[in-house]
């Protein structure tokens, strides 16, 4: 986990794309070797990547699942928590692997009998903390995302009948394009849509106003739209 320091030098690296020790130095207050020390730890984790002086970022994509759950972490538990307002007692929810909508397990405890239902290991971990009843569904395991994608993960959300759905994808566009780059998570998301009451999106800021490779669906064809910014 970052700490609030590591945390402000990924967010400068990722809107600089490249960004020096001195810079960074200057930016921060602190001295170039207290840099360096959080440099080396954050490319351990996984998070940026060094050069000699400095630091490249990684785009969001890249990170696996078990770091982005850590990134903009206040601003994905305020997400949770607006979402959280479309749980109640007796009903089913769909999460899909992203990091951000895993920040709604925590408020599912508060309700009776809630089915969670997902395509993510990890989600599964994080529910069983909470000793929330849960459904994974089958297919290929992508060890990136720690979640199940292909025909079999397809077919299985297809059949579902959910009550409610939540997912957060990588752009939000602003003529309304819901799109990401991973084409067989999307395939998984688009078949539990088909047949969910209600579909939920949490956008981060840093997924709005942007365009990725795969086209999910429009923003007409979703329920709600839940961003940093509303």
């Amino acid at each position: 986990m970052l700490n609030e320091r590591q945390q402000k030098i990924f967010e400068l690296t990722q809107e600089n794309g490249k960004i020096s020790v001195r810079k960074l130095s200057n930016l921060l207050y602190v001295s170039e070797m207290t840099i360096r020390r959080d440099l080396i730890q954050m490319e351990k984790e996984g998070v940026i990547l060094r050069y000699h002086g400095g630091a490249v970022s990684k785009v969001d994509h890249e990170l696996p699942v078990s770091k982005r759950l850590y990134i903009d972490e206040k601003e994905k538990r305020d997400l949770g928590k607006k979402a959280s307002c479309y749980l109640k007692d007796n009903i089913s929810v769909f999460l899909d692997s992203s990091s951000t909508v895993m920040y709604i397990i925590p408020y599912m405890k508060q309700y009776k009998n809630i089915t969670l239902i997902t395509n993510s290991v990890k989600s599964l971990l994080m529910a069983s903390k909470y000793h929330l009843p849960c459904k994974l569904l089958g297919g290929d395991y992508y060890a990136h995302d720690m979640c199940l994608v292909g025909p079999m993960a397809e077919k299985e959300a297809e059949m579902l009948n959910v009550n409610v759905a939540f997912f957060s994808v990588l752009s939000y566009s602003d003529e309304g394009i819901i799109s990401d780059e991973d084409a067989l998570q999307s395939q998984v998301r688009q078949m539990i849509m088909k047949h969910a009451e209600k579909n939920i999106f949490l956008f981060e800021k840093a997924n709005l106003h942007r365009k990725s490779l795969y086209t999910l669906c429009h923003a007409d064809e979703v329920s709600v739209i839940l961003s940093s910014d509303d």
